[in-house]
């Protein structure tokens, strides 16, 4: 495909995240930092009447913050009772997701959590420098995991040390990890924003940045690094093309990504149907 087909998408669309896997909760009668599980999230968003565990789901969450370095920081994909994936697709690379089990029963729960990027952080213009931005960190984490999924424990983390031995946590990762560091894994200013907003989301759900709390990474592919130009017809210009949904930089989502595809498959229907009744064959088409 010719490059001025393409075009880097400058609305964040391309973010890197660190999942927040698997933070969980030992009710201990003292009064110190605690740990999130799934049933403390049900609580916490139910109640505690024991009915609710029966009749309601597995309850999630949608956090945000505003860092002061001015970068957005958002929970996303937020799996309850799910378990964190080694999704790589390329050799040498490293790319986590989540995933929960229909009966969304694991004990823990997990979280990517995102901080927007935008085409001045790739350092060039070239249509395709958020897939190399991408690749860049992707690799990194496999150097960091050795070939596993990199983890460290968040307060490990904050105090920018290598992770030796795990706390409170069992990780729930599909797939080897290696407790490492990951600081070099994604660039400082999404360091210090992924630290801010774990820390603001305590605010909400008490426990989430505990010390204990397991980061795996990393996940970059919240939505496309590039975008598909496409026309007031919502096709190329020029092609029979109709780029839509995330692949093609136009939705940061399932949900977004399934109404786009409708408002394209609209856009094809009624350019076809114009040019039938241009042609004389409506007739045809309808019956």
């Amino acid at each position: 495909m010719a490059d001025n087909a393409l075009h880097l998408n400058d609305e964040d669309k391309q973010a890197l995240a660190v999942s927040i896997a698997d933070i969980v909760v030992r009710r201990i009668p003292r009064i110190e930092p605690y740990f999130v599980s799934r049933a403390d999230i049900d609580v916490m968003k139910y109640g505690d009447d024991p009915a609710y565990a029966k009749l309601l789901p597995a309850a999630d969450y949608k956090m945000t913050h505003q860092a002061s370095n001015g970068r957005a920081v958002y929970s996303f994909c937020m799996c309850p009772g799910g378990y964190v994936v080694n999704a790589s697709s390329e050799h040498g690379e490293t790319c986590v997701n989540g995933m929960s089990y229909s009966g969304r029963n694991g004990e823990n729960s997990n979280s990517a959590i995102v901080v927007n990027v935008t085409p001045e952080d790739y350092g060039s213009d070239h249509p395709l420098a958020g897939m190399k931005f991408q690749r860049r960190w992707e690799k990194a984490a496999y150097e960091a995991g050795q070939g596993a999924v990199p983890v460290q424990l968040f307060g490990d983390y904050r105090r920018d040390i290598p992770t030796e031995k795990l706390g409170g946590v069992k990780p729930q990762i599909k797939g080897k990890y290696r407790l490492t560091s990951l600081k070099c894994c994604l660039p400082e200013y999404i360091k210090d924003a992924i630290i801010e907003g774990v820390v603001s989301f305590d605010k909400r759900m008490p426990g989430y940045s505990s010390d204990d709390a397991v980061l795996s990474g990393i996940e970059a592919r919240t939505s496309s690094p590039v975008r598909m130009i496409r026309g007031d017809e919502l096709r190329c210009e020029g092609t029979c093309i109709y780029p839509c949904g995330e692949g093609a930089g136009y939705a940061g989502g399932i949900t977004s990504a399934a109404v786009d595809g409708m408002k394209v498959a609209e856009a094809i229907a009624s350019r076809f149907s114009n040019e039938a009744i241009t042609d004389g064959t409506q007739e045809n088409i309808n019956g």
